[in-house]
């Protein structure tokens, strides 16, 4: 299609008079029949006038439904609307995609046609501002704001420079024509227009009174985003955000499972329900937000779409509640459970244990502590320590954090292997450090591995440094009288 072609409302930037001392055509020194009008070179290249001939193309349909048989074309820019506050909120990164427009300056209107997510192709929103219902317009900084009499001022950023130079030339033909019939005839800015057939329409229409056409609902969009993650904007026609939509809460979905199989006994599931139904509700709000803000495109709907999307948002909604329901019992099985303790049966009486709290010298507060056991002989107290682990931990790399964190608290590492009485299986570490007193101390720490509880166990005795060897000996006839036995709670 050529847009200048006859009768077919070519655009005409000289119309209501000359926009400088010569005429557009000789100021730009050099025209071609691919102009998109007479002198359109002197503001625009080769390059951004065949770009804009495509937008005009593809919201011309559109806009021919809104303009009078005698209405005349000014120039058609390409711009970018100035975005609610809101909306970048909830767009963020997409804000600015969302709200491109084609601007078409008319001898009695702008009219804003909305493009799609490419700018290549219409969008479903057209909005008019008559300048007979406009106080204002002016462009300042690259921003054209037009300031109705009645309604909220709207802004918008101009693309390319040229068009900034062309709407400085025209604007001054424009401003005779603000507030024609005086403030007291302005009608509310804007006017919405229906896409379909040009009728105006109330902001955010359910329906068109010309054609009947009915537009998809944002009543309807918020209830399906409440449903299943990203069907809202599903059913309002843009996938690619209810795609990411869907990605993030799947996302924080698994991240809020994850917490509750790491939650552990003493700690309750407590704080990951409250950062749960924290990201439920944030999602929520955002996903409703957004669809509020494009649903209210009056949205061409077709003909009993909404019935079936109706059962699909059901269907979507009882999976959703089969998920959240599922993640308990799954969190339950996987979560940091201690099944077994450590246990220790001697017929000579060498090893005598408690698992009370109050009997115990160390480690009284210590809430991984599970008993303390005392060699008859020599006095040496061991504690037993339990470190549950969920399906996601790894027992090597409670290994390699446990020393890591031994070299922080300023321990030299004496030893660090894996040489353990059978028939356990986990890996020993002995080092020394300074204490207060002066005094070189050695820790001796055996961990052993519970391969069917999925769970580590520590039997640590701290001794002077020069009595490590006797310590270790100490440590290993502990373990050869050891046995896994059931969980059984320490009293505190």
């Amino acid at each position: 299609m050529d847009a200048r072609s006859a009768g077919d409302y070519k655009i005409e930037p000289e119309f209501l008079g000359p926009l400088g001392d010569r005429p557009l055509v000789e100021q730009a020194g050099k025209s071609s029949p691919d102009d998109l009008f007479p002198g359109a070179s002197k503001f625009l290249s080769g390059r951004q006038q065949r770009k804009r001939r495509e937008q005009w193309n593809a919201v011309r349909p559109m806009v021919k439904r809104l303009l009078q048989p005698g209405e005349h074309i000014l120039h058609v820019v390409y711009a970018t609307q100035v975005p609610p506050f809101l909306h970048s909120i909830g767009l963020g990164h997409f804000v600015l995609a969302y709200h491109q427009v084609v601007l078409v300056f008319t001898d009695q209107r702008i009219v804003e046609a909305l493009l799609n997510f490419r700018a290549n192709g219409p969008g479903t929103r057209i909005r008019s501002y008559a300048y007979r219902g406009l106080g204002g317009l002016k462009l300042s900084f690259g921003k054209l704001t037009a300031v109705p009499a009645q309604g909220k001022k709207q802004g918008w950023r101009i693309r390319f420079g040229g068009d900034k130079k062309l709407l400085n030339l025209l604007l001054p033909k424009l401003q005779t024509r603000l507030l024609a019939e005086g403030a007291a005839h302005a009608q509310a800015q804007p006017l919405w227009h229906c896409p379909q057939c040009g009728a105006a329409v109330p902001p955010a229409p359910e329906s068109c009174s010309g054609c009947r056409v009915r537009f998809r609902s944002t009543r309807l969009a918020t209830l399906l985003s409440l449903a299943f993650p990203g069907a809202g904007l599903f059913y309002l026609g843009y996938p690619l955000l209810g795609t990411l939509d869907f990605l993030g809460e799947a996302m924080l979905f698994a991240v809020w499972l994850a917490m509750l199989m790491g939650s552990s006994e003493s700690d309750g599931i407590g704080p990951a329900l409250a950062i749960g139904a924290l990201f439920l509700f944030l999602t929520k709000i955002e996903s409703i937000h957004v669809g509020q803000v494009l649903g209210a495109r009056s949205i061409p709907e077709p003909e009993g779409r909404r019935e079936r999307v109706r059962k699909m948002g059901l269907a979507g909604g009882v999976l959703s509640v089969l998920l959240v329901a599922g993640a308990f019992p799954l969190a339950a099985a996987a979560r940091p459970r201690l099944e077994r303790d450590l246990d220790v049966s001697t017929a000579d009486g060498a090893w005598s244990g408690s698992r009370k709290a109050a009997d115990w010298e160390f480690f009284k507060d210590n809430h991984d502590a599970r008993s303390q056991w005392t060699h008859a002989r020599t006095g040496a107290r061991l504690t037993v320590f339990a470190h549950p682990q969920s399906l996601l931990d790894d027992q090597e790399q409670f290994h390699r954090d446990y020393t890591a964190e031994m070299e922080k608290r300023e321990f030299r590492t004496l030893v660090d292997d894996g040489k353990i009485p059978a028939p356990f299986h986990g890996f020993r570490y002995v080092g020394e450090k300074k204490a207060k007193t002066g005094e070189q101390i050695a820790v001796l720490a055996y961990f052993l591995y519970d391969q069917d509880g999925h769970d580590v166990h520590e039997v640590t005795l701290a001794v002077p440094r020069e009595d490590a060897e006797a310590g270790d000996a100490l440590v290993q006839d502990f373990l050869h009288h050891t046995q896994f036995i059931d969980a059984v709670a320490p009293q505190r």
